[in-house]
């Protein structure tokens, strides 16, 4: 691991009396914190794109057809950083609005098949890359990780104040 990642690590460094449910969430905040400083790290370098413009693609490739206030909600954004974003990733080729079918004022944001396929490609080099950090671990700390996947979809999803899964 890389030098600098470790000081911001709170999994084994911070002397708690904690619950199973805070052990949880801490571990859950530091992973969300280093797998995109560790696992995709690479890939985020050959093709950066800013923070904002990543949260609204992977928004908009789950859930398609939103306006730019539901996407400026749904993250917690200002509208006007989201226009910003949105005629950025417009201008990229990666979003394309179209005119909402009984209101023409409202346009629906929709992820084009070259943002889609980016996404996917992305996501499968992360697998790729975790894949080879479970490698190392212990075989039945890999295999619970893996087995994990569904509620930590759950959890998600509840977080999210949905009940699909992402």
């Amino acid at each position: 691991m890389s030098s600098y990642i470790c000081p911001y690590l709170n999994i084994e460094r911070v002397p708690r009396q904690a619950t199973s449910d805070e052990q949880l969430a801490v571990a859950l905040y530091d992973l969300a914190w280093l797998l995109p400083r560790t696992v995709g790290a690479e890939e985020a370098r050959r093709d950066p794109m800013p923070p904002t413009e990543l949260e609204i693609m992977k928004l908009l490739v789950r859930r398609p057809g939103l306006s730019v206030t539901e996407v400026a909600r749904d993250l917690g954004l200002q509208p006007s950083n989201v226009s910003t974003a949105v005629r950025s990733l417009t201008e990229r080729g990666m979003i394309e609005r179209r005119t909402h079918e009984n209101d023409a004022r409202i346009g629906r944001l929709h992820p084009t098949d070259r943002a889609v396929k980016n996404r996917r490609a992305r996501e499968h080099a992360w697998g790729r890359e975790l894949e080879r950090v479970l490698e190392t671990l212990p075989p039945a700390s890999a295999k619970q990780l893996r087995n994990a996947v569904p509620a930590l979809q759950d959890l998600a999803a509840a977080l999210g104040g949905n009940r699909e899964r992402y």
